[in-house]
């Protein structure tokens, strides 16, 4: 006598194996986004009240993104579809790291050169919090409302304009009077901030590019 449901369940099995269940890069993606906001505002709050524990966090903070990426990558290079473009998919994967890497270079900079935070440095940390928790809701909003990614890539990419902005001013406002090695070391801190804004203003692009392609 056969046994309907069981054979149903054997071929479902086998259609398992043969075609795996599509990765949901969406939440993947959110997921990433989600640790730079996580790493930023650590950064942000180390510019508040410097202290090694948060400088401690900050190093996790890297490995945890560190693993994320490959994860990413790895669902990437070994999905049969995705549902949208790949090269859009490890381009947001590749720019959402980058933020975080350069993150970490800022704090490394100021323990190995000795810099404490000033009032520049936590003003763009300010403008770049409020560039990521952007990013945040837009990779969030594009599984289920797209079109909202669109806003919040605008987000990010004026913040990035506000901070290249309070970068020339902060050089300007640095080199003042005779050159010393206090406002070489600043400018160090100064340019890794700037370098993680750069990547934050990718990320916002790819995320714009995604959301295009969708609607």
């Amino acid at each position: 006598m056969n046994h309907p449901i069981k054979a149903e369940n054997i071929i479902t099995k086998i259609l398992n194996r043969l075609i795996p269940k599509p990765t949901d890069f969406f939440t993947l993606l959110t997921e990433q986004s989600s640790l730079v906001t996580v790493t930023i505002r650590n950064l942000h709050q180390y510019m508040a009240q410097p202290n090694p524990d948060l400088a401690e966090v900050l190093a996790a903070d890297e490995h945890q993104a560190d693993a994320l990426k490959i994860r990413n990558l790895h669902q990437l290079n070994r999905a049969f579809s995705t549902p949208i473009d790949r090269e859009d998919i490890y381009r947001a994967i590749a720019s959402l790291d980058w933020i975080i890497t350069h993150c970490k270079s800022t704090i490394n900079e100021m323990l190995d050169l000795d810099v404490e935070p000033d009032d520049n440095m936590r003003m763009i940390l300010d403008e770049l919090l409020a560039g990521s928790e952007a990013l945040e809701r837009g990779f969030s909003a594009l599984a289920t409302y797209p079109i909202d990614s669109e806003k919040e890539a605008q987000i990010a990419r004026h913040a990035h304009r506000r901070i290249e902005r309070l970068y020339r001013h902060s050089l300007a406002e640095l080199f003042q009077g005779e050159v010393t090695t206090e406002m070489l070391r600043k400018r160090e801190i100064y340019h890794h901030l700037m370098d993680g804004s750069r990547r934050l203003h990718s990320a916002a692009n790819v995320l714009h590019d995604i959301m295009v392609k969708m609607i």
